[in-house]
């Protein structure tokens, strides 16, 4: 769509001059190219680079797909919409440089005023227009329905980490509160004792309590713990 219409007429009502801009196809006129008046007045340097434009489309569609095929609600997504949501954050961004910043730093230091002005050169006897397009008209829609789903995007994979974030340290700390420690080196001393208790009853030979922390001593010297 035109995003930005710089005309001209003559006191007859005659258009001489005709320019519009797109940003997939720059600046276009309706006269050919032996209308001299219109051909001197053909913005110069006032069109985005076409890097800009290209990114501009790559986001629009990636974007798109997200909005599409990524359910924001749902958890299974929360990995994806992360990338996703610098997408839509540079979307946002990008949208705002087309309808602020390229107005500013493009149309308006070659004298592409906007959005609507007329003014009336007495000289050439020419009445300029200076109008934005509909395709301007529907980046600033866009902007509006963009931030508040960046914004949208952003809240949810927020919430979703948060209660992840929760439902882990609720966890971790059931677990600890339940956890034992557990003296593994003793549990083993136990169990020789016990087996050699058994072995000595069966023998006739009782053990005593002292016999035990013997056995336990000589155990943890052998672990070089002692």
């Amino acid at each position: 769509m035109d995003w930005y219409y710089f005309q001209g007429a003559n006191d007859s009502g005659e258009v001489v001059i005709y320019w519009a801009y797109s940003a997939l196809f720059d600046w276009s006129t309706a006269f050919s190219q032996c209308s001299v008046v219109n051909d001197f007045y053909e913005p110069k340097n006032a069109s985005l680079p076409v890097v800009v434009v290209v990114a501009f489309l790559v986001v629009v569609l990636l974007s798109a797909y997200s909005a599409i095929f990524l359910d924001a609600e749902r958890k299974d997504n929360l990995n994806r919409l992360k990338k996703f949501w610098l997408v839509n954050l540079s979307l946002v961004v990008l949208i705002g440089l087309f309808v602020l910043i390229y107005p500013l730093f493009f149309l308006l230091p070659n004298e592409l005023y906007y959005p609507f002005l007329t003014y009336y050169d007495y000289e050439l006897k020419i009445t300029f227009y200076f109008s934005i397009g509909p395709g301007y008209l529907f980046q600033l829609i866009s902007f509006a329905c963009t931030f508040p789903y960046a914004m949208f995007n952003y809240s949810t994979i927020n919430t979703f980490e948060k209660e992840q974030s929760s439902a882990e340290k609720a966890i971790n700390k059931y677990i600890a509160s339940v956890r034992e420690e557990l003296d593994l080196d003793k549990l083993i001393t136990q169990e020789e004792f016990r087996l050699e208790s058994a072995n000595r009853s069966l023998k006739g030979a009782p053990a005593t309590k002292s016999e035990v922390e013997k056995i336990y001593d000589e155990f943890l010297t052998v672990r070089g713990r002692k």
